[in-house]
Parts: C-alpha cells; sequence; structure tokens
C-alpha cells in the first residue's frame, strides 16, 4: 500500500464491462517526506475520491478482489481510504 494524491478523473467511453459505472481516478504517490513521487497510476475508486484528496492506496488483484467482494477483477489497484493525516512514532 501507498499513499497518494488523486490528480483527476479519468474517462473511457469504451471499456471492460466490469467497468461500467465504476470511478477510475488517476494518483500519484506521495513520498514519506511529503514530496510528490514519480510514481502515477489508474486507480479504482473504492471510497468516492475524488482530485485533490489525499487516499491509501491498495496495488495487488487480491485486494481489489476483497474490495469489490468479486474473484478476479480485472484491475489491481483500488483506493481504500481516505488519509486525513499521518502520525509517525518515535
Amino acid at each position: 500500500m501507498f499513499i497518494a494524491e488523486v490528480l483527476a478523473p479519468v474517462v473511457a467511453t469504451e471499456k471492460h464491462a466490469f467497468f461500467a459505472g465504476r470511478k477510475l481516478l488517476l494518483v500519484r504517490e506521495i513520498l514519506e517526506d511529503g514530496r510528490p513521487g514519480d510514481r502515477t497510476m489508474v486507480a479504482l475508486d473504492g471510497v468516492q475520491a475524488g482530485p485533490g484528496d489525499r487516499v491509501l492506496v491498495a496495488r495487488n488483484g487480491g485486494a481489489v478482489d476483497d474490495v469489490i467482494g468479486q474473484k478476479d477483477c480485472p484491475a489491481n489497484v483500488i483506493i481504500i481510504a481516505h488519509v486525513d493525516a499521518v502520525q509517525r512514532c518515535g
């Protein structure tokens, strides 16, 4: 998992039937020091996120399957939480 910022919605007029009615968002990783990382990817939205939101992203097919409640989903990246704050220990 990693923390990311939602950059923009991804619009696709023709897509796999699984994605019908589901929101896809372009996200960019946020590094541990708070700076934007180089990694961007398209994520399936699982929490009604939007541009500018800081979110927690899971990146494996099993996480998508668990959140969606369906096996063999054709996606491997999903937004699973809104991040309100990061508290460091120690």
